[in-house]
């Protein structure tokens, strides 16, 4: 018996066969594409603990990393899984570049370190012992663990005004040295005056670089800054920097003679004077900022005028002569969080939520001068959240800590 098929049931069949292959092949491809999707999600799981892995190891061995010179692990021995550690001096800060790798595909993070302080810098004061006790006059409150001269501490007068509180140390009186901690405030300094990158355009109103790029360098002379700067961007003058109401400022670091904030201002980063620094009414520093000069030979200081906010450090050293040339001047209004390193003179009417190490404090009055003197300033210990860091070489545990992811 013969069957006689037309030829549009040939056709039916073809286009069925064609329609089943194309969807067999596209279900192949899902399958094969699903898993490849699913082995770039295992590594990159892989990835980003490989990249913990290595951030635990900068935090752990800091001092095993030199500055400028790139690391490179092989974590499994098998040239596939590995990963890239580079350390950066930027400005006070320590920042670091960790990078993971595996074939084709790497994540990275850039990131600040600094330590956790140890207990000298967890408490209120550290007055270097010269000799000389610490009198309070006035409303002053010192709160906290103090280290002081073994000469201690005392109630005193200033223009017949006497010491207004009930005890002298709302915490424990500790003894201190003769000397300051050692900071590397010079070094610092040495290295920022080396830093040289690609100048930035002077009409761009708005400028971000990220701490993956090279670095770009902003020459102000004598023009005041009014503009947003964010990352990593050097802003320097050979003169006078003046930070005015409309600029911006993120992580940036500022170097020159003098530095000026003007009346509202609003920003963070690190700010280097050789000479002055001068922060206005309402102007607002917020962490992580570092306000620090060195003096050589001449006078240094920082001040505030007005009621202003600052969350950071304030630092100042300078050669071993002429301590005195060096004053940090904190006006009554001013609202400090964070640690100050004075080798000099510390005149504060203001309010200190963290830790002061000084050479010396100073009252000045129309009766006199007065050093080791304080005069209705407080100065809280206990306010020094668990979450701040101290700066290398200053009063730290032997452990890093993670200041601040950056782009």
């Amino acid at each position: 018996m013969i069957f006689r098929v037309s030829g549009g049931v040939l056709s039916y069949v073809l286009a069925i066969s064609l329609l089943v292959s194309v969807v067999l092949s596209m279900l192949t491809l899902y399958v094969y594409y699903a898993r490849m999707d699913h082995s770039h999600y295992l590594t990159r799981i892989r990835l980003q603990k490989n990249l913990a892995s290595g951030i635990q190891m900068t935090l752990g061995e800091y001092d095993h990393f030199a500055y400028d010179q790139a690391y490179h692990y092989d974590l499994y021995g098998e040239e596939q899984d590995s990963i890239n550690i580079l350390r950066r001096a930027w400005g006070l800060l320590d920042l670091y570049r960790v990078t993971a790798y595996k074939g084709d595909l790497e994540v990275s993070r850039i990131y600040t370190l600094a330590h956790r302080p140890a207990p000298q810098g967890r408490s209120a004061v550290f007055l270097v012992d010269d000799g000389r006790p610490l009198s309070l006059v006035g409303d002053t409150r010192l709160i906290g663990d103090c280290f002081l001269p073994v000469s201690g501490v005392q109630s005193a007068y200033i223009n017949r005004v006497g010491y207004t509180n009930d005890s002298l140390i709302y915490g424990q009186e500790l003894k201190s040295e003769k000397k300051l901690p050692e900071v590397a405030l010079k070094e610092a300094f040495t290295k920022i005056e080396k830093l040289a990158g690609g100048e930035a355009e002077p009409d761009e109103d708005t400028l971000t670089n990220s701490f993956g790029a090279d670095l770009v360098q902003v020459k102000a002379g004598n023009v005041g800054v009014n503009k947003v700067y964010s990352g990593h961007v050097l802003i320097t003058s050979n003169t006078r920097l003046v930070f005015d109401t409309l600029a911006r400022t993120t992580d940036i670091v500022a170097y020159a003679p003098v530095i000026e904030f003007l009346n509202g201002f609003h920003g963070s980063g690190q700010f280097f004077a050789t000479d002055t620094i001068i922060i206005h009414n309402n102007v607002k520093l917020t962490y992580p900022t570092v306000l620090a000069t060195y003096n050589r030979d001449d006078l240094a200081t920082i001040q505030t005028r007005g009621k202003c906010e600052i969350a950071g450090w304030i630092l100042m050293d300078g050669s071993k002569d002429g301590f005195r040339r060096r004053v940090i001047y904190l006006e009554d209004g001013t609202q400090f969080h964070g640690m100050i390193y004075c080798n000099g003179m510390l005149e504060t009417y203001g309010t200190v939520e963290g830790h002061v190490t000084v050479k010396r404090f100073l009252v000045n009055s129309q009766t006199g001068v007065y050093e080791n003197y304080l005069f209705n300033a407080t100065i809280d210990g206990t306010k020094l959240d668990t979450a701040f860091l101290a700066l290398p070489q200053w009063f730290y545990k032997k452990e890093g800590k993670v200041l601040k992811y950056l782009n």
